[in-house]
């Protein structure tokens, strides 16, 4: 009788310190659960550790979240948030040449402000077993083949008219893209590498894919900026 006084006396007490920290302690456990699952991986880091980091309690922690399973969630949560850009609000307005540079110009930006969160999603899905369990892997493939599905069928649209310079598939351009993207990606994040100036890379997608130079199009009038 006297231990479970003992425990509601306890829950009540942690109860009204999160409503009081709230949101802010919240906040302060996923930026430390960050840096921690960043750094030592999942399975690596305690619910101690975060609540050191943060400088909370265990159990205001544990009030937020009963398990660390769920506090990886979180955590993965609030760093997709950035990924999912509305891209046909962002197009509608444009042809599919200037729908596919912003694309590619969009990607390279991402890259470049977000380069802490991208750097832990893939840290995650190539060093934590954890990965399957959280849906980390599943969420971050699902927006990157809705990225590469819509380059592709960008491209496949601007070949219908005539706007592209190759015969190459659809499919085969896009790929190609992606892996320079891709590995521009690697060496910024891992290799220390600056980052590529998106009017360059632009100037090279204009060349390659639809033909254009600084000097002239393939019509012999001034490329489009």
């Amino acid at each position: 009788m006297a231990d479970e006084q003992a425990k509601e006396v306890q829950a009540r007490s942690v109860g009204t310190e999160a409503r009081e920290q709230a949101p802010g302690s919240r906040d302060e456990i996923l930026r430390a659960a960050m840096t921690l699952f960043a750094n030592r991986g999942f399975h690596e880091t305690s619910m101690s550790e975060v609540a050191r980091e943060a400088r909370v309690s265990k159990a205001l922690i544990f009030w937020h979240f009963k398990t660390k399973e769920e506090l990886f969630i979180a955590v993965l949560n609030r760093l997709l948030e950035p990924y999912f850009i509305d891209f046909a609000e962002e197009l509608s307005a444009l042809d599919e040449r200037e729908q596919i540079l912003r694309l590619v110009e969009m990607y390279l930006l991402f890259v470049r402000d977000n380069a802490n969160s991208v750097r832990f999603f893939l840290a995650q899905l190539l060093h934590d077993e954890h990965r399957g369990e959280s849906g980390l892997g599943s969420q971050v493939m699902q927006l990157y083949e809705g990225y590469r599905g819509l380059l592709t069928s960008l491209i496949a649209q601007a070949q219908q008219r005539g706007l592209c310079v190759h015969g190459y598939s659809s499919e085969g351009a896009a790929a190609f893209l992606l892996s320079a993207l891709n590995g521009f990606l690697i060496e910024f994040l891992f290799m220390g590498r600056p980052a590529l100036d998106p009017q360059h890379a632009l100037a090279m997608v204009r060349e390659w894919l639809f033909g254009e130079t600084k000097q002239g199009n393939p019509d012999g009038g001034q490329a489009v900026a």
